[in-house]
């Protein structure tokens, strides 16, 4: 427990610098670049991976990296820090803070560390392996609501339901809930896991976007899988267990909703 106490305190340094390198962009005009899969990308988006990699560089020196940015570094090694420097860099660019740094640390396929870290509302959630999650030093949990119906759904864009193939299951889900809001990317996450709402469902997800949430949702109380229901992001060799760009899906849930939001996708 002692090392990932340590590991984690690696991953909160790294996301507080990277945090100094998007804020030093945040709200000014940028160029924005559009990748082949027509998401942006900014310096900001390109400048915090670079802090990230020169941190976990320097303190852990032999583990992997998968970053969103700049690739595969020791694919081989047997800890991996996987990680998106920012996720929701469509809101990032238009002044919306509902974006955030995302990193993960796996030892082969187990997750032991995980942290979404939100500069522009100065929050960072994290969690290590028996340490519990918190935010800003406060343990957080999941809600204690049992049913869909009492409720907040909340997703990624709605049109990414419809080209996969899963127009009708989504309208299921967003009919089932009490309430629901569109806030996807790392806050809707965030929100389930410290207790704000009940599920975050995504149908196409890269492995950085994801990586940070089993961690997290283990020791908040919660629950994170793919659709399907597999809850494991890697194989037990330490390689992903699906293609690393969007070859996964994910939803969080609380647990007490968790077979009924799965439900509505089989």
């Amino acid at each position: 427990m002692s090392e990932v106490k340590e590991l984690l305190g690696i991953a909160k340094r790294a996301a507080t610098a990277a945090q100094a390198v998007i804020l030093s962009h945040y709200e000014k005009h940028l160029s924005v670049e559009w990748k082949p899969d027509n998401t942006p990308v900014t310096i900001a988006d390109k400048g915090a991976e670079e802090k990230l990699r020169q941190v976990f560089e320097k303190e852990t020196p032999n583990f992997g990296v998968i970053g969103e940015e700049f690739g595969i570094e020791k694919p081989d090694a047997e800890y991996k820090w996987v990680f998106d420097p920012i996720d929701g860099t469509k809101s990032f660019i238009r002044g919306v803070p509902l974006f955030g740094t995302l990193i993960g640390l796996y030892h082969k396929d187990e997750p032991w560390v995980g942290i979404v870290n939100l500069p522009a509302q100065n929050h960072m959630l994290y969690a290590g392996k028996g340490l519990g999650a918190f935010m800003d030093d406060a343990q957080v949990h999941v809600s204690k609501v049992a049913k869909m119906k009492q409720g907040l759904a909340l997703s990624g864009t709605v049109n990414t339901f419809e080209t996969e193939g899963y127009a009708d299951n989504f309208e299921r889900y967003r009919k089932s809930a009490l309430l629901y809001r569109g806030w996807g990317d790392c806050y809707g996450y965030f929100l389930v896991a410290t207790g704000r709402a009940e599920a975050m469902i995504d149908p196409t997800v890269s492995l950085w976007d994801v990586a940070a949430f089993p961690a997290i949702f283990a020791e908040a109380g919660g629950k994170f899988s793919l659709l399907n229901g597999e809850s494991k992001l890697f194989n037990a060799d330490g390689t992903p267990s699906h293609l690393i760009h969007e070859g996964y899906t994910s939803v969080a849930t609380n647990a007490l909703v968790n077979e009924e939001v799965l439900g509505f996708f089989k």
